[in-house]
């Protein structure tokens, strides 16, 4: 005769604090093997054991209290409810820090303020216009030819040595003057600001990523083919 299973999968004998209770012998058996039939929010009524409240063993004497551990209570619930309640006390349930340890958010906020840290080394010193670049050519004279170099914006925005309106190049002289070798710093902080600004762009849309997802409705996983379902039913029997 085959083994009684409870139709909704609960451990019997600890859902009605009686060792070795089998599903047949328990007094939900009948109602939970109707209820399946029922849609997921329909209310039934089952039997449900529970141990008495630390406040009202105070109130009862020793012998009492141990006369009345045990208290059985109709629990009114829905399919959903049994359902949740089946897994939470048999699928080893989780929490969220199991998957994003606390400290992350910490971690996060103490990244950000090293990088703003950081930052403030760039202050004091030349960064020029996003786009700017060096433009170093030859020079070519009687008397021989050296490198010269330039400071060129994507338009006129540095301000004139005498012309009246803004100009789009500044001269930097040879590759050892200081203006040539300041400006180059210059231009090396302005690629390594956007790329900076680049990465956090990035973890800025990673946090907004991940928010959306905080904040999806949660669908059931459907990642495991039929198939394999079916297949193995037979070795999933007796769980």
């Amino acid at each position: 005769m085959p083994k009684k299973v409870c139709g909704f999968g609960f451990d019997c004998d600890s859902m009605l604090l009686q060792p070795g209770l089998e599903p047949g012998e328990c007094p939900n058996y009948v109602t939970c093997g109707r209820a399946t039939r029922l849609t997921p929010d329909e209310e039934i009524e089952l039997i449900r054991v529970r141990q008495v409240q630390q406040e009202e063993m105070e109130r009862r004497s020793r012998q009492a209290w141990q006369e009345q551990a045990r208290r059985q209570d109709v629990w009114r619930t829905t399919r959903r409810q049994i359902a949740l309640e089946m897994l939470m006390q048999r699928g080893c349930p989780q929490t969220v820090e199991q998957y994003i340890p606390g400290d992350t958010f910490e971690q996060l906020n103490q990244a950000i303020v090293q990088l703003q840290a950081q930052l403030t080394e760039f202050e004091g010193t030349y960064i020029p216009p996003e786009g700017t670049v060096g433009h170093r050519y030859w020079v070519h004279r009687p008397h021989g030819s050296y490198p010269y170099n330039k400071l060129m914006a994507p338009s006129a925005m540095f301000a004139p040595a005498q012309e009246e309106q803004p100009v789009r190049m500044i001269h930097l002289s040879r590759d050892d003057d200081p203006r040539n070798i300041e400006a180059r710093k210059g231009i090396t902080r302005m690629h390594r600001l956007m790329e900076i600004r680049e990465q956090l762009q990035v973890a800025q849309a990673a946090v907004i990523e991940a928010i959306a997802l905080a904040q999806a409705l949660i669908e059931p996983s459907r990642s495991e083919p039929i198939e394999s379902t079916i297949n193995n039913s037979s070795s999933n029997s007796n769980l």
